[in-house]
């Protein structure tokens, strides 16, 4: 709590990032996909599945479906600070960049634990490409006030 000229209790707002935002919304997308995922899967087989499986053209598997839930966990509890943000802007891009890296060499390949195609690996260079955003997006500073406007 600030006090104003006037003597006033003000209450200041913690500033939101935008490193907080994309958090929220890869976080938010990541698990309802996860959860529309489980839909569609059910919580058998956990590294089986068919290539038919999809949500929206992704492939899915319950084993996908529980990475895609903890990386969407992970993404909404980024939302409640800018350091928490980046760190899963981090995380992001690390997991995003492994996961592409191992469907484009993978995808569309009966046998793959994940249940990879193309549109999955693809929603996973973009993830790393967001979480590369993330992690080094510049953070405003409020401009630090003059001795004259502290009198």
């Amino acid at each position: 709590m600030t006090f104003d000229m006037a003597g006033k209790a003000t209450r200041e707002r913690p500033r939101v990032t935008a490193a907080q935002y994309l958090s929220l919304i890869a976080g938010g997308l990541l698990v309802v996909l996860g959860l529309a995922g489980f839909a569609v899967t059910g919580f058998s087989d956990w590294t089986g599945g068919t290539k038919e499986q999809q949500v929206i053209g992704f492939a899915v598997n319950p084993l996908s479906n529980v990475l895609h839930l903890v990386l969407g966990a992970l993404g909404l509890l980024g939302r409640t600070g800018a350091r928490r943000a980046r760190w899963y802007g981090i995380l992001l891009f690390l997991v995003g960049a492994a996961l592409f890296t191992y469907g484009a060499l993978s995808a569309d390949h009966d046998g793959d634990p994940l249940n990879l195609n193309w549109p999955t690996s693809t929603l996973h260079a973009v993830l790393a490409v967001a979480g590369l955003v993330m992690a080094f997006v510049p953070v405003k500073t409020p401009p630090q006030p003059t001795t004259a406007e502290l009198k």
